[in-house]
C-alpha cells in the first residue's frame, strides 16, 4: 500500500514539475528564437526606426581610399553586411577601446565588412592609415580604414550613416566625434546603432549579425 502511494505521490510531483518547466521551456524557446532570427528594424534619417521600409534611409554613393591606398565604393558592400564607424589616428583613449571592439567583430565573423572613416583626413593619409592597422594588428581584409576629403566625409558621416545630428560644412573648424558603430544591412540600409566603447553593445551587434544572415 505505501508503494501504491509513493508511485502516486511521485506522479502528482512529477506532474506539478511538468507544469512549471513547460512554459519555461516554452519561454526560453520563443527566446532563443527572437535571438537568432528577430526582425531588426530600419533606421530612417533621425536616427529612430523607421514607420516602414520604404522610409528607411540607404547609403549615398561614396569613393573614399583605404589604407592600402584602393578606392573603395558602395559597389564593395554589394550584398555583404558592413559595419561603420568614424575615428582618428591620434584620438588618445577612445577610439583604440572602439577599435579592439571592432577587432572582435572582425574575428567572430570574415564576411563581414569593416570601415573605419577619418574625421582627420589632414593627417590620417592612407600610409598614417596604414601604420596605425599595423600598430593595432588589423590584418583582415574586409576592414578598411577610409580617407578623403573632409568634406566628403563628414557629409557622408551627416548624411549617409547619421551618425551625428549637428550641423556642420566640414570646413577648418567643423568636427566629429561619435562612440557610434553602424550596422548596415546586405541593401546598405541602418540597420542598428551601438555604443563602440561598450562590449555589451557589442555582444547585442554581434547577435543582430546573425539576425541580418537569417533574414536572407
Amino acid at each position: 500500500m505505501s508503494g501504491k502511494r509513493f508511485s502516486i505521490l511521485y506522479s502528482w510531483q512529477a506532474a506539478v514539475a511538468a507544469l512549471i518547466a513547460l512554459p519555461l521551456l516554452a519561454w526560453g524557446v520563443v527566446r532563443w528564437s527572437e535571438n537568432q532570427f528577430g526582425t531588426l528594424p530600419y533606421y530612417s534619417s533621425n536616427n529612430q526606426p523607421a514607420d516602414d521600409k520604404k522610409d528607411a534611409v540607404s547609403l549615398p554613393a561614396f569613393r573614399f581610399t583605404d589604407q592600402d591606398n584602393i578606392p573603395v565604393t558602395n559597389q564593395d558592400l554589394q550584398h555583404k553586411i558592413t559595419v561603420a564607424n568614424y575615428f582618428f589616428t591620434s584620438c588618445p583613449a577612445i577610439c583604440p577601446a572602439m577599435m579592439q571592439q571592432l577587432k572582435r567583430i572582425a574575428a567572430a565573423d570574415s564576411t563581414v565588412m569593416l570601415l573605419s572613416f577619418t574625421v582627420d583626413p589632414e593627417r590620417d593619409s592612407p600610409g598614417a592609415l596604414r601604420s596605425y592597422a599595423q600598430r593595432f594588428a588589423i590584418t583582415s581584409p574586409g576592414w578598411k580604414l577610409l580617407t578623403g576629403e573632409k568634406k566628403n566625409l563628414y557629409y557622408f558621416a551627416r548624411k549617409g550613416l547619421y551618425i551625428t545630428a549637428t550641423d556642420g560644412d566640414g570646413g577648418e573648424d567643423d568636427f566629429i566625434h561619435s562612440e557610434n558603430i553602424v550596422l548596415l544591412d546586405q541593401q546598405q540600409h541602418i540597420r542598428g546603432y551601438y555604443k563602440g566603447t561598450s562590449a555589451a553593445e557589442v555582444n547585442l551587434l554581434l547577435a543582430d549579425i546573425k539576425k541580418l544572415q537569417h533574414e536572407q
